[in-house]
């Protein structure tokens, strides 16, 4: 299996397309989240124009939600509104199917009296993954849980490693328990930016205590395998913590070709340690291009400890930023080379 790998620039939002190709036999395209309301169009035009007239006859076409925060799960709703009808899979989590109806209720009570901002997203993050739900019914889309040990295609090729249904289980317990959501904030900080700390103690910044909310850590982390046995991982929003647990379920960092930057290039998912335990060729950020997506300090930091590795962001030129695994496989869509960061 090979694949072309677009990221499409939607500011701070993952919107990815993964194209999958057994040569002479047949496609496989996986649309991974979608941004924000109102990028779906951007994401469909860009499959209508650079995918779909390439893709062999026989195809399987299917979604992918990392985890249902607005700037991921909108846009792909608008994407499977429209594209449904081509659609045969659905990968994502539901977090409504693991906590008991006292919870839900609990949950919707303090929703409608506005208690907490918290609990206001929780239950808008519900509602958006009812809409998937609906969806698939609609469209008669098979839905696969995003689970580690359900997710494993193409003899390995494209697979799951965070997070399994326990870990997941575990951390919707967390970020959906009322009292916790009372008393945590995880409301937007404008904290000042240091930019002379940003170059001379970035690794520094980096390591400061790691606050990525449970619902984060619960995001898919998939990896890609082509046929010369490289790899791809793409990370949405997960943080450190999912990456110890991939560390614990044996996680292999060898032959990794590129790594997405969790959650948009932020300081606050990764770890000096994580970023040489990544060790990749390159890193991919999905990011608006402000002081914080993506961090100056990240970008630092891994040029300090691996000098050969060099970062890209959608945001240099708010276009496309693209993979092609094996160029024999694919048509030349004959676009130019990007500049790292």
């Amino acid at each position: 299996m090979d694949f072309v790998i677009d990221f499409i620039y939607v500011g701070d939002g993952d919107a990815i397309i993964i194209w999958g190709r057994n040569p002479n036999d047949a496609d496989y395209v996986f649309f991974v989240d979608g941004g924000n309301t109102g990028n779906g169009e951007k994401i469909i035009e860009h499959y209508t124009k650079w995918i779909k007239p390439n893709l062999q006859q026989k195809k399987a076409i299917g979604f992918v939600n990392s985890h249902p925060h607005a700037d991921h799960i909108n846009g792909l709703i608008e994407v499977v509104e429209k594209l449904g009808p081509e659609m045969t899979f659905g990968i994502y989590n539901d977090p409504v199917e693991c906590i008991t109806q006292e919870h839900k209720d609990r949950i919707y009570q303090s929703f409608v009296k506005k208690e907490d901002p918290d609990i206001t997203h929780l239950y808008e993050t519900f509602e958006q993954v009812e809409k998937l739900n609906n969806l698939c019914s609609k469209h008669n889309i098979r839905r696969y849980n995003a689970y580690r040990e359900d997710i494993n295609f193409f003899n390995g090729a494209f697979k799951l490693l965070s997070p399994s249904k326990d870990y997941y289980v575990n951390m919707v317990q967390y970020f959906t328990d009322v009292d916790f959501l009372k008393k945590a904030d995880f409301s937007k900080k404008n904290i000042p930016v240091n930019g002379e700390e940003e170059n001379t103690k970035p690794c520094t910044i980096v390591d400061e205590h790691d606050d990525a909310s449970p619902e984060n850590l619960t995001s898919t982390v998939i990896q890609l395998i082509d046929s010369s046995n490289e790899k791809y991982i793409l990370t949405a929003d997960a943080g450190a913590d999912s990456f110890d647990y991939m560390d614990s379920e044996g996680f292999d960092n060898t032959n990794i070709r590129f790594v997405q930057l969790p959650h948009h290039g932020s300081r606050r998912n990764v770890t000096t340690k994580w970023l040489t335990r990544f060790s990749p060729c390159y890193f991919i950020a999905s990011a608006e291009g402000n002081v914080k997506h993506p961090r100056k300090a990240v970008i630092n930091c891994i040029k300090r400890n691996l000098p050969n590795c060099n970062v890209y962001s959608t945001h240099t030129s708010k276009g496309t930023l693209s993979c092609t695994t094996n160029k024999s496989v694919f048509p030349d869509r004959k676009w130019g080379t990007a500049s790292p960061l």
